[in-house]
């Protein structure tokens, strides 16, 4: 820590009364407010007079950081996309099923993922279904 040096300025007195009240509630002393301020507002000119290098550099590397996102996210949906596409061929195959009844099937589907946000699982259908007397849980084969 360098050798503190007594020096004289000239403060506007609605400006002194502020630095007095936020000291009187948060306590230090005047000559350390004055000297954080200072700190700060010096580190803040040294940023503003280095943006053109530092605002392009921290925008090249939330981009990359957003692309490289983006990148998972985009791969681990169409590895999704390949076994829904999978389980559909199946399920083609096996099943005859109208188009009326795979309407109201689809919009089930679509009522239980938005009332449950995307949370719905295998054996919360079943259990529903049982409930409602749709399938008989001795015929589940698993």
């Amino acid at each position: 820590m360098s050798e503190k040096v007594r020096t004289g300025i000239y403060i506007s007195e609605d400006l002194l009364r502020e630095c007095d009240e936020y000291l009187s509630k948060n306590g230090g002393s005047r000559s350390e407010l004055i000297e954080s301020a200072l700190r700060l507002y010096l580190a803040t000119r040294k940023i503003k007079d280095k943006s053109e290098v530092l605002v392009p550099e921290l925008a090249e590397c939330i981009s990359a950081a957003s692309d490289e996102g983006i990148t998972k996210i985009s791969k681990g949906l169409f590895r999704y996309a390949v076994e829904v596409e999978m389980l559909i061929a199946l399920l083609a195959e096996t099943f005859e099923v109208s188009k009326n009844h795979l309407k109201d099937i689809r919009r089930e589907a679509v009522n239980n993922v938005r009332r449950t946000r995307g949370k719905i699982n295998l054996d919360d259908l079943i259990m529903r279904n049982e409930r409602e007397g749709i399938v008989d849980s001795d015929e589940i084969v698993v």
